[in-house]
């Protein structure tokens, strides 16, 4: 009898602990910026238009082999996650992003993405194809404008 009366509350206390380590792994990434730096105040929106994931498929008009391909997958209000290659290796990282009207002569829309490793990038976007189709152009330093083109995919390759 004494050892029954032992047995719940020791079944009991183990499956709170192990409740409480399979719960912290759920937790929301409180350290992520999600939203626009301060100072922008409501001068930026989340576009619909790019949840869901999407695939490389030409940088500057040229196609791009199967390790020189990315994919970016949007999850909607200002997360999504980055996927490309290193040396042949597959990596991903988190990404916050968000929206904002444009200046471009190309597009009324730009995109500001933030990955995990701390750089970013803000590059004019626009669709075609019935939104299939992800264009985003950005020029470099030394004043070349890059083009890539990202197709729609169901899903992603990892």
């Amino acid at each position: 009898m004494k050892f029954r009366s032992f047995l719940f509350p020791l079944i009991s206390a183990l499956m709170a602990g192990g409740s409480s380590i399979v719960l912290t792994g759920c937790v929301d990434d409180d350290y992520w910026p999600y939203s626009p730096p301060p100072g922008w105040g409501a001068n930026y929106f989340y576009d619909s238009r790019l949840d869901g994931s999407w695939e490389l498929v030409q940088a500057n008009s040229s196609p791009v082999g199967p390790y020189d391909t990315n994919y970016m997958d949007f999850y909607g209000d200002g997360h999504g996650r980055y996927y490309y290659y290193r040396n042949s290796h597959p990596y991903s990282e988190e990404m916050a992003y968000f929206c904002q009207r444009s200046g471009s002569t190309t597009t009324n829309y730009q995109i500001n993405i933030q990955y995990e490793d701390g750089t970013g990038s803000t590059m004019a976007y626009w669709f075609t194809d019935g939104g299939n189709t992800l264009w985003l152009q950005w020029q470099t330093g030394n004043g070349r404008v890059m083009t890539y083109l990202y197709d729609r995919v169901s899903y992603i390759p990892w």
